[in-house]
């Protein structure tokens, strides 16, 4: 699965505060799952229906897009359709969220998620 999601309103006021103020921005740490459909926002604060959170498998940055790799197991869903993603910060704060078509996994499979938050 690969995904672009715009960085939301929250996590764009971080960088630029950073930056303003001559300090590193808060890194990309975490992934998160949830079951809602609902289609984004730029003003979304969290997910709606967070099921599972995990630490992302790494975070990669290019130009204006940073990239970041997180491995969904099944086992850490088992018995949700996962229908949102979401990109958390180091202070546990979203820095972008994408809604998708229901996605069911089973115990025992994973799926690779590559996301790439634009700024």
């Amino acid at each position: 699965m690969s995904d672009v999601i715009p960085a939301n309103k929250q996590f764009r006021a971080k960088v630029a505060a950073a930056v303003a103020a001559g300090t590193a921005p808060p890194s990309i740490t975490h992934a998160a799952w949830g079951a809602n459909g609902d289609p984004a926002s730029d003003d979304d604060q969290a997910l709606g229906s967070e099921v599972h959170r995990q630490p992302v498998d790494s975070a990669t940055a290019q130009d204006t897009l940073l990239t970041v790799l997180a491995t969904l197991r099944g086992a850490d869903v088992e018995g949700y359709a996962v229908r949102e993603i979401a990109i958390i910060d180091s202070d546990g704060d979203l820095a972008g969220r994408r809604a998708f078509r229901p996605l069911e996994l089973e115990p025992g499979t994973e799926i690779e998620t590559t996301l790439t938050l634009q700024f």
